[in-house]
């Protein structure tokens, strides 16, 4: 063997049918688990085996978010749990190969979501569920794969004895690495100050002066919230110093002020700027770059407001823009403003509600292609300047007998009541699909326009 490559597992040669695994053709997704951890598999495996992985960690992690929405909530969570499902699948064919259950552990990502379960305040007990669920797919995956491929009793039974194994050396290795964070983060001056933050914004906060002390955070003053997150592609180990670093230079391009964190999770952080001149508000409007490019770095900003309620309302802003950025259906700027996606955020608390009424409102201009975007482009600006042919021609720079052309076009499609006498729902319709894109569109092209 040569010196530089890496030595192969001894195989059980009884699973030598797991070479064969390879997901359905409708089953292809994009895998969120480190590269490495894939590329090791492959090695083992074959990229068919690993692609069948990826395919079942993704029904794992939809059965288990469907039974314990604990591990979901906004898009970072859910995906930080879709990682180390993906990872611990991987694994499990290894240890299958193999023979070996200690091959799930030490994972890195099944370990970062961990810490990142103690950080969020999910019980242990949610924890060990969670694993179970996953074992749950993984094992009726692997005992159907043995029966379409006819396989005898006894590989049925030895799948049921190692996943046993596997899972049981796996749960006590995480609970271990569960109750080791919790007491360090117990511990840490960061539960502290997250603690009296929760209590300001859940309204349970006594002395406001105390706690401002406490926090080194003026709460009366004036403030500007921010949500930061990290790329699910790029949320991996090491991610938290990086974003950490980089808010802390974002920090002295502010000019180096009074701010507040509280890490929601490995990939995500909760800011606070005390404002009082507003400038820090007009500067993170106006900075081009993500902080942190390399990791695919986004922000969601609210702001300005005074007082305790202004510290709550901020925040909750500022979720609300970061929700309408996770939704966008194209690349998003870094930075998104409460201010500028205000009533997509209003008609998207209910997406499936928001979806329904943008096809409704817009019909064959609800598709996703190029032609119905141009409609939709000239019909939004022409209601935005008042129906005005000229300024609407100026603002598209287009001729105006192009713009004249195209609400013809409209006419034909919608009917001129439409225009009439729904001009405000049409207006939010577009706005939304501006914002949002191919999330509330029909994904077919339209035959109609």
């Amino acid at each position: 063997m040569d010196a530089a490559e890496p030595a192969k597992p001894e195989r059980d040669t009884g699973s030598a049918w797991l070479l064969e695994l390879a997901p359905e053709d409708d089953e292809l997704v994009e895998p969120l688990s480190d590269a490495p951890t894939r590329t090791l598999a492959a090695t083992e495996l074959g990229a068919g085996p690993v692609a069948w992985a990826i395919a079942t960690a993704r029904r794992a992690a939809d059965h288990i978010l469907e039974l314990l929405p604990v591990f979901g909530g906004d898009l970072a969570a859910e995906q930080l749990l879709r990682r180390a499902v993906e990872s611990t699948t991987i694994a499990v064919l290894r240890a299958f190969l193999s023979g070996d259950p200690e091959t799930l552990w030490p994972g890195t990502e099944p370990a970062d979501s961990t810490n990142s379960y103690v950080r969020r305040g999910i019980p242990m007990d949610s924890v060990i569920r969670g694993i179970h669920l996953c074992q749950e797919t993984i094992t009726a995956s692997l005992l159907g794969e043995i029966d379409r491929r006819r396989r005898p009793i006894t590989d049925a039974q030895h799948a049921n004895e190692l996943l046993f194994r596997c899972f049981d050396r796996f749960s006590a290795n995480i609970a271990a690495r569960y109750s080791l964070e919790a007491e360090r983060w117990s511990q840490s001056r960061a539960t502290i100050r997250a603690e009296l933050i929760d209590k300001v914004l859940s309204g349970t906060a006594v002395d406001g002066k105390q706690i401002s002390a406490a926090l080194d955070y003026r709460l009366d003053g004036h403030h500007v919230a921010c949500v930061a997150w990290l790329d699910s592609s790029h949320a991996q180990s090491g991610a938290q110093d990086e974003l950490d670093a980089a808010l802390d230079e974002l920090d002295r391009r502010l000019g180096g002020g009074r701010s507040l964190r509280r890490w929601a999770d490995l990939s995500t952080v909760h800011i606070w700027y005390e404002d009082p001149s507003g400038n820090i508000y007009r500067t993170l409007r106006e900075i081009t770059g993500s902080l942190l490019p390399s990791r695919r770095a986004r922000m969601a900003i609210a702001g300005p407001d005074t007082g305790i309620e202004g510290f709550r309302s901020t925040h909750t802003r500022a979720l609300s823009a970061a929700r309408v950025a996770s939704f966008s259906g194209h690349p998003a700027a870094w930075v998104t403003d409460y201010a500028d996606v205000e009533l997509v955020a209003l008609i998207t608390t209910d997406l499936d509600l928001a979806r329904s009424f943008v096809r409704r409102m817009l019909g064959p201009l609800a598709h996703d292609d190029q032609r119905a975007a141009e409609l939709r482009e000239t019909l939004e600006v022409y209601l935005d300047v008042q129906r005005s042919i000229t300024q609407a021609a100026r603002r598209l720079h287009t001729h105006r007998n192009t713009v004249v052309y195209r609400i013809k076009k409209i006419e034909e499609v919608f009917g001129t009541d439409r225009l009439k006498h729904h001009s405000l729902e049409l207006g939010v319709a577009l706005r939304t699909t501006s914002s949002l894109g191919a999330t509330v569109l029909f994904t077919e092209p339209s035959t109609t326009v």
